[in-house]
Order: structure tokens, then sequence, then C-alpha cells
């Protein structure tokens, strides 16, 4: 006999007041352990194969269908794959219940049963959804309000759904279970139940997950080595613009990410993303430059914006949206280390325009080259993207993907790249003509950045 805490399934033999685990007050309960027949032998013929042995007859054919937007099946390496378990994950109102309802709906389109399962919702509010989205009322998708899980394996038996989208997984409980709904010990036993679900009746099945404060996906981190796929759902919720990425993938690459805007009636891919986050503007913008992002395999052009302005405070603000606060903090006192240029007395602001996020360090050489240009107040040559990273001496680094930024540029006009020195430039990238700097010290002296 032993003790399990309700909470987070710490097991103990002796009963406990507080659980060590995860500081609970009367949360064990008591659990009979009975003995388990042993099970019986491997049948003959299960027996180890060479690898060089292996054919393609012996492969199994995943089959994949179509969510019904581009932009998801890039990230899902082509579409979804028939008995794969998915996890989706992303902020609270950041829309993944309404991406969820129009891939339901895509998919039933096509004369796919598809079952929507809302634990979180009534019917009436997901119908509410469905009728403000525009979604139309195909016969081929089920709608269930529930959060048993017991319905929900019942409902399964009756329709036999290609397709199987549960929101969400953490509302979610068992009749015979006396865990908590979203207790780390109830999920690890529904994301079990899931799996053996897509995978013995071939379902595919896509689960949303909650995410904690600190942005990762909540619950046992089991959850997410269990499952196949595992996206993220990204973005400023006061923006249109969502990013998917794809964090895990067993079918597909995870360096693909996916560019979607969220209006009134839903999603819309975003197809072009470097047109849709330029600008072509005239008059004198200082502060203005732009560069080539490489989110994955996908290269887009941006603008970076700078705001330097004297301060009032004796602390100056320092301000970043998209940028890593810190990358912000490291280039400014790079930019001051090498060069005449004081930041000390003046309030800066940092931007990616349109609302995209990044972590990428090729940028580095346009965030240097838009703070000078706005504390000089000289304009940037609009046909020209710096590419390069910037490391604590003020020496510029190579980028990794540079043939695909490059015909990126092109692609939108630009005719001219400063990148790092010793970067190999294909020889087919003829239409675009490349400058070459060792140093930010050197770049401000090409561009007329020089104070």
């Amino acid at each position: 006999m032993r003790y399990l805490c309700s909470e987070c399934g710490y097991s103990t033999p002796n009963w406990m007041g507080r659980c060590p685990q995860c500081g609970g007050w009367n949360t064990f309960f008591e659990e009979k352990t009975e003995r388990k027949p042993k099970k019986p032998a491997s049948p003959p013929g299960i027996v180890p194969v060479r690898l060089s042995e292996v054919s393609e007859a012996n492969l199994r054919e995943y089959r994949r269908f179509s969510s019904g937007i581009g932009e998801v099946d890039r990230v899902l390496g082509g579409g979804v794959v028939e008995g794969s378990l998915i996890l989706l994950s992303g902020d609270p109102g950041i829309g993944k219940s309404t991406l969820l309802l129009e891939i339901a709906e895509n998919v039933a389109r096509v004369g796919k049963t598809v079952l929507y399962v809302s634990s979180e919702e009534s019917l009436a509010q997901v119908y509410l959804r469905v009728n403000r989205l525009g979604l139309s009322k195909t016969p081929h998708l089920f709608l269930l309000s529930s959060d048993a899980f017991e319905d929900i394996l019942g409902a399964i038996d009756t329709l036999s759904p290609h397709l199987l989208i549960v929101d969400s997984i953490q509302n979610l409980s068992r009749q015979e279970s006396d865990f908590l709904p979203g207790s780390v010990a109830m999920l690890r036993e529904l994301s079990t139940q899931f799996m053996g679900i897509a995978k013995k009746r071939g379902i595919a099945c896509i689960l949303v997950g909650h995410v904690t404060k600190e942005g990762v996906v909540a619950g046992p981190k089991t959850l997410e080595h269990l499952v196949d796929v595992v996206l993220y759902l990204e973005g400023d919720p006061n923006r249109p613009l969502r990013m998917l990425r794809g964090m895990k993938n067993r079918f597909g690459s995870t360096q693909e990410v996916g560019l979607l805007e969220l209006g009134e009636e839903g999603f819309v891919e975003v197809s072009d993303p470097s047109l849709y986050f330029l600008l072509d503007s005239e008059g004198f913008r200082p502060g203005v430059a732009r560069t080539v992002l490489a989110e994955g395999k996908r290269a887009m052009v941006v603008e970076i914006q700078s705001l330097v302005h004297p301060s009032s405070f004796d602390f100056p603000r320092r301000v970043s949206l998209g940028i890593d606060l810190n990358r912000l903090h490291l280039l400014l006192a790079v930019v001051e280390k090498n060069t005449r240029i004081r930041f000390s007395r003046h309030d800066v602001y940092v931007s990616i325009a349109g609302g995209i996020r990044t972590l990428e360090t090729g940028l580095d050489l346009a965030l240097c080259v838009s703070l000078v240009s706005s504390r000089l107040e000289r304009e940037v040559r609009k046909d020209t993207v710096f590419c390069g990273e910037v490391g604590l001496g003020g020496e510029v680094r190579s980028v990794p993907l540079l043939e695909q930024r490059l015909q990126e540029a092109l692609r939108v006009g630009i005719r001219r790249a400063v990148l790092a020195r010793g970067q190999k430039v294909p020889p087919r990238l003829a239409g675009i003509e490349c400058a070459f700097c060792g140093h930010i010290l050197e770049l401000f002296e090409k561009e007329g950045l020089r104070p």
C-alpha cells in the first residue's frame, strides 16, 4: 500500500500531512497496489533487424492531409500526419481556438470526419465563434462540450473521426481517477491515453496546452516528450500578426515558421512577409535601417527603427519591442566603446516594424546603424540591407543562410548589401552589390555615420 499526492503524483509508503514535492496540505490519498501478472514473452519472430536489411517496404507510410491553411502545413512539414499527436500551445487570447476551428472546418469541408471537443466553452459559445468567423456548417464537423475523458472516448467510438481536436487537455478529468484536472499526474495519464488513441486507431489528435507565466508549456515535460509535434503560436495580443513555430516535429523539420494575420473573420496567411513588414514612405527618415531576418529557413526583409532622444531624467530609458533588451544594452556599449558617440544621456527606443519578435543576432549590424543614424540625425540608404553579427570588440561576423537572405532582398528590389568581411557570396547572385566591412568603425565610415 502506498500514498499518492493528488496534486503532483508524489508517491510514499507513509502518509504525510504536507507533500514534500509540491508543498500541498492534506493532498495524499491511499492507493492499493496489486501484483500484476507477468507479461508473456514476446512471440517468436520479433527479432532485431540490421539497418542494411531495412527496405522501403518495411517503412510505415505516413499519409498526410492538408489543414486548409498553407502556413500551418508548412510548419507541419506538408500537412497533418494520420495517427499523429500534436500539441498546440500559446498565451491566452492569442488565437489558438480560432485557428483550430478554422482547421476543423477546412478538413471537414473535404469530407473527413472531425470531432472538436471544447472543455472550456459551451456549445453555444463555440457556435457563436463559428458564426463570427463565417465558417460553413459542414455536416462532417461534430462538436462536443465536455470535460470528461469517458465522453470523448464514447464519441470517438461512435464517429471514428479522422481528426480529433481537444481544447484543452488541462481541463479534462477521468471518473476512475482521483487526480485533479490539470495536475501533473492527470496530464501524464491523459496524454498517454490520447497517444494510444492516435497510434492504435490512426486518428490525428491535436491537443491544446496552456502555458506558464514563463511562456513554456504547463505540465510535466513528459507531455512534450510524448507527443509527435509541438507547436507554439506567438505574437503581440495588441497586433494582428501571429507566428507559428514548430519546436518539435517527428515528421518534418523544425526550421519552418508560419506567419498569419488575425482579423475579424479569422486568420489570413501572410504569404509575402517582406512586403508586409516594409513601408515605402517618402521623406527624411533617420534611424531606419533594413536587414534580412532568417526565421528558420524563411528569409524576410524587415526595418529596424530607432529613436534616440535627449533624456530629461538621470537614468535614461531603454525600450525594445521585438528585440532582446539585453542585446540592445550590449550593442549600445559596443558602439560607445569603439566610437565617440555617447548614449548615456539619451533615451533609446528600438522596434522592428510590423510587430515581429526575434532573437536572431544577424540584425546586430542593422541595429547599430539604426542607433547611430538616429543619434546623428542622418538618413541611411533605403536600397541597402545590413546583415552581420557584432562581437564585443566591434568586429563584424558572418551570418548563416546568406544565399536565401540575398535572394529575398533582390526580390523586393534591394540592390546593395553590407556584409562581414570574409563572407562568401554565391557567384550566381550577381544582381546585388556587396560591400564588406570587418569592424563597425569601417562600416560607419563607409555609410557616412562618423561624428
